[in-house]
């Protein structure tokens, strides 16, 4: 009889257990964002989750880049990245930075755009690069909702496989 109950309240436990179908981004405290001015410098509260290297991603993360084949949340080379950021941040029209630390390593950058439940808003087209870029987003073109944040999910790699990986919360501001 024991036995019959364990079986019975496990059955119980497994049938709570719901797989979030609509999950949402939690942004952070305060704006959920890393303030830039038009020149790049930090000029307000700064997110420190933002624009570092990501350990893990969860399930909706890794989904946002299906056409990699590489696994996602496997070791990474967080020293290769030597500072990337949106610029101005919030703004209507920014550029994402992104600088190696003056390596000669050769790299591919793909980037997906989000809104706060995981839509993909812009989908960044692969780039092959050894150094820095630059790219430049205007969030009108994109179809953004002004005052709104979003977040940039960006991952770095090669033949070796992933390299570094992150994201960063941009906010539109007209």
């Amino acid at each position: 009889m024991p036995r019959l109950l364990l079986i019975a309240a496990l059955l119980v436990l497994a049938a709570c257990h719901k797989k979030d179908t609509s999950p949402t981004l939690d942004f952070g405290p305060d704006d959920g964002i890393s303030y830039r001015s038009n020149n790049g410098m930090a000029n307000g509260a700064q997110d420190p989750t933002d624009w570092t290297s990501d350990a893990t991603w969860n399930e909706q993360e890794t989904a946002l880049f299906p056409e990699l084949s590489i696994a996602l949340n496997s070791p990474q080379q967080p020293t290769l990245v030597g500072f990337t950021y949106t610029y101005p941040n919030p703004a209507s029209r920014a550029n994402w930075i992104l600088q190696t630390n003056g390596s000669a390593v050769s790299y591919t950058v793909t980037a997906v755009l989000v809104n706060r439940t995981y839509q993909v808003v812009k989908r960044l087209e692969h780039g092959n690069f050894t150094g820095g870029h630059v790219y430049a987003f205007d969030y009108a073109q994109l179809g953004l909702n002004p005052n709104e944040t979003y977040r940039l999910y960006y991952v770095l790699f090669n033949n070796n496989g992933l390299l570094y990986k992150g994201h960063g919360d941009i906010r539109y501001n007209q």
